[in-house]
């Protein structure tokens, strides 16, 4: 009995002496203070079955953009102007010069012309008709209206409508072809006077302008000033002998300075022959500094 107790004594005290020295850390039964704290494992991050993780985004690094040295620019060149083409002469329409047609001129008559509708002439005795189709000579026009003869040499006489002839198409197809022929010969003129050297001009004599620079007239009240102007080659569209009347001389600004106008009444160029019309000369400082159409103002070639 005694050497059981010794026994349980021996083998509890080679127990406790395991259990302090050769028990490895956290295994320790008896002597529990010498074990390490125990250390709780983090909850794992594993979502949770039906629900989706939150995702943070991080906002990316700000990227330092690597600023090269500036270069000098260099200016684009400026581009050359384009080559100025004269420009082509103006001609109005038709219709201004003869008044939308009620204002033909007489010397685009007499001439033959088709008639569109029938045309019943009257005579002392009598009358007679030309159906459509057929050709009458068209002696004048009035308000629209013109005044036909069955022949040249015929007394009788008919009235239609122009637009009962074929008198708009036939001065339409002349006003085209005079429009090229006209067209060439202002070109030329143009180039002539761009070619020509400048010449020196004199100043002017005490018979052409008064103390004011006003210009002056002669004994036949044409005025010398523009009558030189007209034959040294300023405008060739306008001669001396074909001004029909030279109205006085007025006031105006030219250039932001005091000068002249001088309006005169002329016959010009046209596709119905010589036509009246109306244009003034500007004069400054003793000197025709141009010559415009009154009614268009356009510069008189």
């Amino acid at each position: 009995m005694k050497s059981l107790f010794y026994t349980i004594i021996i083998l509890g005290g080679a127990f406790l002496a395991y259990d302090y020295f050769g028990a490895p850390p956290g295994k320790k039964l008896v002597f529990k203070s010498l074990n390490p704290p125990v250390q709780h494992k983090a909850a794992s991050a594993t979502p949770v079955e039906g629900e989706k993780p939150v995702v943070q985004e991080m906002a990316p690094a700000p990227v330092r953009a690597v600023v090269e040295p500036s270069k000098p620019v260099t200016p684009a060149p400026a581009p050359k102007p384009a080559a100025t083409a004269s420009s082509a002469p103006k001609f109005a329409p038709i219709e201004d010069l003869t008044g939308n047609w009620l204002k033909i001129p007489v010397s685009a008559f007499p001439r033959e012309v088709k008639l569109v509708k029938d045309a019943e002439f009257k005579m002392s005795v009598g009358m007679s008709k030309i159906a459509a189709g057929g050709k009458a000579i068209a002696l004048s026009a009035a308000n629209g209206v013109l005044t036909l003869a069955p022949t040249a040499t015929s007394p009788a006489r008919a009235q239609q409508p122009i637009d009962g002839t074929d008198l708009k198409a036939q001065l339409n197809a002349s006003y085209e072809k005079w429009k090229l022929v006209r067209g060439e010969e202002l070109k030329a003129i143009a180039a002539k006077k761009a070619a020509q050297a400048p010449a020196v001009e004199a100043g002017p004599s005490s018979s052409e302008v008064g103390a004011e620079g006003k210009p002056l007239r002669d004994a036949t009240s044409a005025y010398p000033l523009l009558v030189a102007s007209m034959k040294s080659g300023q405008i060739t569209e306008i001669k001396p002998e074909n001004i029909t009347n030279w109205q006085d001389a007025q006031p105006t600004v030219i250039q932001g300075k005091p000068g002249w106008a001088i309006k005169v009444g002329c016959n010009v160029k046209t596709v119905f022959g010589m036509q009246p019309t109306e244009a003034q000369a500007l004069v400054l400082n003793g000197k025709v500094t141009g010559w415009y159409y009154t009614g268009s103002g356009e510069e008189v070639p």
